[in-house]
């Protein structure tokens, strides 16, 4: 029988029918047996989108492809669970765990609820105060200095926060408790000695609410205006609220940032709101002044193409450094298919790797920085001149050029200290580039500049990316040894108390992930495999019906990461979250990849446990279809490749197959503009199976 957790995500989406719910953002005509129109995901004037009545989806023109919670997630900048809860509530499916009555709206707790509710009641309070109260008129004469409009205040919902506690004596008179003023971040409690009671945490200050993703107030930040410190003040961390992960203004911007395909990014709250009421609303501020792998993680929903706009001072450019480094870490890698040297492949007459072919990662983002006027913020720059700043956007230097800029001010480029110092700056950040040809060509500049030999820079290179590999290796090791660690001690005082010989327990402990499953057996389902075969011949398959075998293989491949976390480089340089067509596979491959990146996996176990419900389910069925199976630990990174060869191979066929059946419907219908789409794209696929075929021929 299939989980209560996927057959709930398999409810949402059969109720939901999927032309009429895409069609309501996607203008969609019957053509054939789908349904096709304009791609909401690029710029198209031929019609590439198609949408298929069993409930899929798929792009031939930029190859974006999924279901529906897929579409929800990218078109709205949802992620997985957002999407569903959303999806789950138009189909008036309740979204209850499988071992309890709770729904996830009652496991996240009506504790956060009443703080929703709570953060929206000081929000009006705020702005009624800006408004109305004899006090706030120096900070609606302050507003009006930084040209900031009525409306822009209606708009972000701006406010005032007087002297005194009458926010918090006004709380409690709705109903709410000191407890929850305090957990919101609202109130502080008096000391005994000084009377008790709540005093407000924000005093004497504009009041600029901190909304999320959905337009819920989450927090709040304050800029003093009577010369106290510090100048500025924010909500601390509440369940809630997370600085790290939470970017001013993108509620407003998420719609203009789809449109634009270009988020820019400020530091202050002015620096949001001045430049969105002269146009430029794709824009959205850091709280703090430090860009994080969090905010990449929301940005990258919406696009790939960032602007870094923060404030021309020192402290600007080494945020704008700092915010490139953590942008090019965070944002996903596409793959692209390279030649791969390995002992004993076949060469060409220049004696290149022939044949074998392994897809490398690529950042999958276009970085850019903004250089403003000395000594002006961005929303000081857009007054005086709005043209220089739509110019100053528009023009926009390539990370690489930037950085050759500010990390060699200064130094003595004549001298050989001063070029050492330049090569140990700039190569780190260059090795972070995987694409070559990018790479190579920053190499180049840099050589050009400094005035060195570029083939002795390339290899300088070579050692600085080798170098960053290692650490992140061993970083892994370490997280790995201390989760094995913990693991033993437990083991070890769990045998204490049940008599168990202690001795042995360490032992087992300890030997190398993936031994106690090492049994006589096939590595992997044979080529022509059926749902059950993936996962033993007496094992029953925990999501049949559910799933096609092509789904399974899916599963397959993400499973055995979990079990054998060091071959995730293997299955992410040949698959990407495009080849799953389960939504909640997508999750699982992206959420994975966050951990790898972030080095912070550590066990099955703990990522499962880190998981939504529904998503921790699906993990477990992934993991316990590899741990059902008799593999040989020595062959495992072969069948990690085979299986994601394989799984890019069907991928591949499947898409050909639809592209024949849809250029046959062209050819008939005399559609010669969606004839010249559909053959471009067979062509490229085309390549990529050729690229594939001959890896998979080396390999064997």
């Amino acid at each position: 029988m299939p989980s209560e957790a996927t057959s709930v995500i398999e409810r949402v989406k059969r109720s939901l029918d999927i032309i009429e719910q895409i069609g309501a953002t996607v203008p969609l005509r019957k053509v054939g047996k789908a349904w096709r129109g304009l791609c909401p995901f690029h710029g198209e004037r031929t019609p590439s989108f198609y949408v298929y009545p069993e409930g899929r989806w798929h792009c031939f023109g930029c190859g974006e492809n999924g279901d529906l919670i897929t579409f929800v997630e990218k078109t709205q900048g949802l992620d997985f669970m957002e999407a569903l809860a959303l999806l789950a509530e138009r189909a008036g499916v309740s979204l209850e765990r499988s071992h309890s009555d709770e729904s996830y709206e009652s496991a996240e707790g009506a504790g956060r609820k009443r703080l929703r509710a709570l953060n929206e009641a000081a929000a009006i309070w705020f702005y009624h105060q800006l408004l109305q109260a004899s006090a706030a008129q120096y900070a609606r004469s302050y507003l009006n200095s930084r040209g900031v409009s009525n409306d822009s205040i209606s708009l972000w919902r701006l406010g005032y926060a007087p002297d005194g506690d009458g926010l918090s004596v006004y709380l409690q008179s709705q109903g709410y408790t000191p407890k929850e003023l305090i957990e919101a971040g609202l109130s502080r409690e008096r000391e005994p000695s000084r009377g008790g009671g709540l005093y407000d945490y924000f005093r004497n200050r504009l009041i600029f609410p901190i909304r999320n993703l959905a337009g819920q107030t989450i927090a709040f930040g304050g800029r003093e205006l009577g010369g106290g410190h510090p100048k500025y003040l924010n909500t601390p961390q509440t369940v809630l609220f997370d600085k790290s992960a939470t970017l001013y203004g993108i509620d407003l911007a998420r719609d203009a940032i789809k449109r634009a395909d270009r988020v820019i990014i400020v530091e202050g709250y002015m620096d949001v709101i001045v430049p969105s009421q002269h146009g430029t609303r794709n824009l959205v501020a850091v709280i703090g002044s430090a860009l994080t792998e969090k905010h990449v993680h929301i940005i990258k929903r919406l696009t790939r193409r960032v602007t870094l706009a923060l404030d021309p001072d020192a402290a600007g450019e080494s945020a704008t450094v700092r915010g490139i480094t953590v942008a090019q870490r965070a944002f996903d890698r596409t793959v692209a298919p390279v030649p791969l040297a390995a002992p004993g492949a076949p060469t060409n007459r220049r004696g290149e790797p022939k044949g074998l072919v392994r897809f490398e990662e690529q950042v999958d983002a276009e970085i850019t920085v903004a250089r403003l006027p000395a000594h002006e913020d961005p929303d000081e720059f857009v007054r005086r001149d709005p043209e220089g700043w739509r110019a100053a956007i528009e023009r926009a230097q390539p990370l690489i050029d930037f950085l050759l800029d500010v990390e060699t001010a200064g130094l003595p480029l004549d001298t050989p200290q001063g070029k050492l110092e330049a090569r140990r700056r700039l190569l780190p950040v260059i090795a972070e580039v995987r694409d070559r040809t990018l790479a190579d060509e920053y190499v180049g500049r840099l050589a050009q500049k400094l005035r060195l030999d570029k083939i002795e820079l390339r290899r300088d290179l070579l050692n600085a990316r080798r170098q960053l590999d290692r650490e992140a290796r061993a970083s892994h090791q370490r997280a790995r040894d201390d989760e094995a660690s913990r693991k033993v001690a437990a083991s070890a005082d769990s045998a204490s108390h049940d008599g168990t010989d202690s001795e042995s327990v360490r032992s087992e402990g300890v030997q190398p992930l993936g031994t106690k499953y090492r049994q006589a057996g096939s590595d992997l389902p044979p080529q022509g495999y059926s749902s059950s075969s993936a996962i033993g011949e007496h094992e029953t398959n925990p999501l049949a019906p559910e799933q096609t075998p092509e789904q399974t293989l899916e599963a397959y491949c993400l499973g055995l990461p979990l079990v054998y976390p060091h071959i995730w480089e293997d299955i992410s340089a040949i698959l990407d979250e495009g080849d799953f067509t389960l939504s909640e596979l997508r999750a699982l491959y992206h959420a994975l990849a966050q951990e790898a990146s972030a080095q912070s996996f550590v066990s099955a176990e703990t990522f499962i446990a880190r998981q939504a419900p529904a998503l921790g389910e699906a993990a477990a069925q992934a993991r316990d279809r590899i741990t059902a199976q008799a593999l040989d630990e020595g062959r495992v990174v072969k069948v990690a490749r085979d299986a994601a060869y394989r799984l890019k191979r069907m991928r591949l066929n499947h898409e050909m197959a639809e592209l024949d059946a849809l250029q046959r419907e062209a050819e008939q219908a005399r559609d010669d503009t969606a004839l010249r789409a559909l053959l471009d794209r067979k062509r490229h696929l085309l390549s990529q199976r050729r690229a594939i075929d001959a890896a998979t021929a080396l390999y064997g």
